[in-house]
């Protein structure tokens, strides 16, 4: 199924608009007064990766119905069935063809996925530039 520009420029503009939600709590948390740095950095740093791999996840499902599972799109597929499927950790799957030196991420199969930032930024830029390649109108 090929997805329009304008659905994946939304998909973008709400990608980068949590993300900068992200970054701006982080901002607050470290300007906060009341609480020790230290609780606000345990705080952020377990709630970090829960928020950015449920928004792969979100991401996924999103496109669900994509042809193609190849590149980005795959590394996606494959990082939200670990997550929802096999407690987050990356597994194999003969059906979406996956080469961790080639993927965006570089996670190894059987590596434990705790995305930031960064990581979805990057991810979400690439497979929606796949995704972009293939657009209608």
């Amino acid at each position: 199924m090929s997805f329009t520009r304008a659905c994946l420029h939304a998909c973008r503009d709400e990608i980068a608009a949590q993300i900068r939600a992200y970054r701006d709590l982080v901002g607050a948390a470290s300007k906060a007064s009341g609480m020790s740095l230290t609780r606000i950095d345990a705080a952020l740093a377990a709630f970090e990766p829960a928020f950015f791999n449920n928004l792969v996840i979100a991401l996924d499902a999103r496109f669900a119905s994509r042809a193609g599972q190849a590149g980005a799109s795959a590394e996606v597929r494959l990082l939200a069935a670990a997550l929802m499927r096999n407690a987050g950790v990356l597994a194999a799957d003969r059906a979406i063809p996956y080469d961790a030196d080639a993927a965006v991420l570089r996670i190894d199969i059987g590596e434990r996925i705790a995305l930031n930032a960064d990581d979805v930024e990057a991810l979400s830029a690439a497979f929606l530039a796949e995704l972009d390649s293939r657009a209608a109108g």
